[in-house]
């Protein structure tokens, strides 16, 4: 199910990697619709495309039916995209980030989205995990 305005888009999705491909493709068109440019859009796309990983591997542990909603929205200060998911409670932002130095596979997933994306934001409301990230835009004026 897709939901979609010229400020708005909205998809759900189910829990399985197959379908990353189209969550990359929706946060291209978003962002070209919203004239993002391209080096924005590269983070905004790594940072979404790490979050719904995240889900799907750690949160469903595999399970592919267990369903993803992703957001993106256009408002004053940039791009705001929301992730939510019904797996255990997980607050991504408050886990301590290994060392930068440390080589080891995997578990930078986090780091990235800290590292390319200006905000970020955890809440669980109604058994639902959701994650908030803004990218600024210092050039952009919207109205609301």
């Amino acid at each position: 199910m897709a939901r979609s305005s010229s400020k708005f888009v909205e998809v759900r999705i189910p829990g399985d990697p197959r379908w990353l491909h189209l969550v990359r493709l929706v946060v291209e068109q978003c962002c070209h619709e919203f004239e993002v440019e391209q080096s924005v859009m590269l983070d905004i796309k790594l940072a979404v495309d790490e979050a719904v990983s995240n889900v799907m591997r750690h949160a469903y542990g595999g399970n592919a039916q267990r369903p993803v909603h992703i957001a993106l929205r256009l408002v004053a200060s940039g791009v705001e995209t929301e992730i939510c998911d019904d797996g255990s409670e997980f607050d991504p932002f408050a886990q301590e980030l290994p060392p930068p130095d440390e080589l080891r596979s995997g578990g930078r997933g986090i780091f990235l989205m800290r590292a390319v994306m200006d905000e970020w934001e955890y809440d669980r409301v109604d058994g639902w995990n959701r994650v908030r990230m803004r990218k600024h835009l210092a050039s952009r004026t919207v109205d609301q």
